[in-house]
């Protein structure tokens, strides 16, 4: 199956799509397997989260810049992005071991996209928070990845 193909039948919307097309966009092949997208659609979604949660390190580390509400928040988002790394990366494990037969690796897809909402629930009532966009682009990867992994056995 070609990128393009996999990203059409993952992709609901054009912009799902379009991020689907751009996160594969160093599979210069065709996989044999679905997985090989769900891999990579997974290791994008970590990365995506890693830089998220270094700017979370540098706002809460900036000294006494920030109120009670916002540090109360990036504290929460760097609880929601621990635990939503952690959580992707037994989606890696999994993949990388053969596992997504299991039943149980949708529900872990979806308990990712979860702890990146966590954030997203806090940061969104906070007054012209840095940290808004960046989490929808993480949500929109963790969306992503579920949506590709879901190719391989319906997770």
């Amino acid at each position: 199956m070609t990128v393009d193909a996999a990203c059409r039948k993952a992709a609901g919307t054009l912009l799902m799509y379009e991020l689907c097309k751009d996160a594969m966009r160093d599979v210069s092949y065709p996989s044999n397997g679905i997985d090989l997208y769900a891999l990579v659609a997974a290791k994008r979604a970590l990365a995506s989260y890693d830089g998220t949660a270094r700017a979370v390190g540098a706002l809460l580390g900036g000294g006494g810049s920030l109120n009670g509400a916002d540090r109360d928040a990036y504290a929460l988002c760097r609880e929601s992005y621990a635990q939503a790394t952690g959580t992707m990366d037994g989606v890696v494990a999994a993949l990388v071991g053969c596992r997504f037969a299991d039943g149980d690796l949708g529900q872990v897809y979806r308990d990712g996209v979860a702890q990146v909402e966590r954030c997203r629930d806090r940061v969104r009532s906070l007054p012209a928070s840095p940290l808004y966009a960046r989490n929808l682009v993480d949500r929109n990867m963790a969306v992503l990845a579920y949506f590709v992994g879901r190719l391989l056995v319906g997770v």
